[in-house]
C-alpha cells in the first residue's frame, strides 16, 4: 500500500536480498521499470530502505527554512541537514518505464555513480545507480 500523493509506502514490504562477498562489485542493471514496479531507496549505513512507487514525480530534499516549499521526501531522519541535502534537492521522475533524476539547484550537488549532474538536466537512472545528495550516499533499486 502506497500513499497517493507522494508514493512512499506505508506498511513495511517484503523483499528478498542476496549478501554481496567483499571481492563482489554491485553494477548497475536495467533502465526499464516494470508495470508492477517499486523503487527501492537504499540509504548508506541505514537497514531498511525507503520503498516508493512513483506516479509521476518525487522531490527529495528536507524540511527548514520558511518558503513554504517542501520536499515529498522528507530526508531528515537520515541526517539530511547534516549531509548537506537542500530543502528541494533532487527530483526523481517516472516517464512510462523510466526513472529519472534532476539537481534542482541544490547547494551541494547531486551525483550518479560519483558523475556530477548539471541543474536542470535529467538522467535516466538504472537498477543499482549510486546516487549521492550533498553527501548523503543511497543506492536506487527497481522491482
Amino acid at each position: 500500500m502506497f500513499c497517493a500523493k507522494c508514493g512512499v509506502a506505508i506498511e513495511s514490504i517484503a523483499v528478498g536480498t542476496t549478501t554481496l562477498n567483499e571481492s563482489e562489485e554491485l553494477k548497475a542493471g536495467s533502465d526499464t521499470l516494470s508495470d508492477d514496479y517499486i523503487i527501492f531507496l537504499h540509504i548508506q549505513d541505514v537497514p531498511d530502505p525507503i520503498t516508493v512507487q512513483i506516479q509521476d514525480q518525487l522531490v527529495l530534499g528536507r524540511t527548514g527554512g520558511g518558503n513554504g516549499e517542501i520536499a515529498h521526501l522528507n530526508l531528515d531522519s537520515f541526517g539530511a541537514a547534516e549531509a548537506g541535502v537542500s530543502r528541494r534537492h533532487a527530483l526523481l521522475q517516472r516517464k512510462i518505464s523510466h526513472l529519472y533524476i534532476e539537481d534542482l539547484g541544490s547547494t551541494n550537488y547531486t551525483y550518479v555513480n560519483d558523475q556530477r549532474l548539471p541543474v536542470g538536466r535529467q538522467f535516466r537512472l538504472s537498477d543499482g545507480d549510486m546516487v549521492r545528495l550533498g553527501h548523503l550516499n543511497l543506492r536506487i533499486f527497481f522491482k
